[in-house]
């Protein structure tokens, strides 16, 4: 089973759209629509994949019931994904092959930062209420404990999410980096190498798609707090400059990581 951690803002929405089309069903279960009667009705073929509700709180609450389903059931899942911390594995007896894409931390906050300014976001009613400053954006982050969200997230719990969150210290930040090399990782700007390597190790036949949930403008001209920024995305910048990315020069560690076929 690929299991996708999905980092927001990394090119998930657009990557969902490739894993539909390589997949016999692509379920979308929802929390509040009896996920658990929704999945054993609709997991009745092998190759079917799951997209985890998009809510912070959802996606793992949505695992949990996942985990609990009967063992034919989760035989048939072979795709995961969804804003949850490193660790289902832990919680099952199926052989998980973690993925996840990765994009410089600092360019990840402005592009979070876009998307909670679209109405129904999580932080959206605050930001509106503040003329959607970016600076209570990031003391929204640091408020919730969502700062240093790569590093938390690959730190795990899967369900983290669910926990009362502490300040990311030295012993999170050094949990995350072990868990780093059971993980293989695409940067967001070479996708089209993550779908090649996809297509191989895993009969993937369709990689065409159109980029999908792009941030809107660019333009980060406005008033950053620069010593909260920094804060906020501390771990994670030295967390992403430990991560190998997939490379050519990899092969041989790729292949029995994953007990791949072919070299890319």
């Amino acid at each position: 089973m690929i299991f996708f951690l999905h980092i927001p803002k990394t090119a998930g929405t657009t990557f969902y759209e490739v894993v539909n089309a390589n997949h016999k069903r692509f379920l979308k279960p929802k929390i509040e629509n009896s996920p658990g009667e929704y999945l054993q009705n609709n997991i009745r073929n092998k190759n079917t994949a799951i997209r985890l509700p998009g809510g912070y709180a959802s996606a793992p609450q949505t695992l949990q019931i996942i985990e609990k389903l009967p063992l034919m059931a989760l035989q048939n899942i072979s795709f995961i994904g969804g804003h949850v911390g490193f660790g289902f594995h832990n919680h099952t007896d199926l052989e998980l092959k973690y993925i996840s894409f990765i994009r410089n931390p600092r360019e990840r906050i402005f592009s979070d930062y876009r998307e909670h300014c679209k109405k129904g976001r999580y932080f959206y009613e605050k930001l509106k209420s503040e003329h959607f400053d970016f600076n209570t954006y990031l003391l929204a982050l640091k408020e919730e404990k969502m700062d240093n969200i790569l590093t938390r997230q690959l730190a795990g719990p899967y369900d983290f999410f669910l926990m009362e969150r502490k300040p990311v210290d030295n012993a999170l930040y050094e949990r995350a980096k072990q868990n780093v090399a059971s993980i293989t990782f695409f940067r967001m700007e070479d996708f089209d190498r993550a779908l090649a390597y996809l297509k191989q190790q895993f009969d993937w036949e369709k990689t065409k798609y159109i980029r999908k949930n792009e941030s809107g403008s660019k333009n980060n001209d406005f008033d950053i707090n620069e010593k909260l920024l920094n804060e906020i995305i501390e771990f994670d910048l030295k967390l992403y400059s430990e991560i190998t990315p997939l490379q050519k020069t990899q092969k041989f560690h790729i292949r029995n990581l994953l007990g791949g076929k072919s070299e890319l």
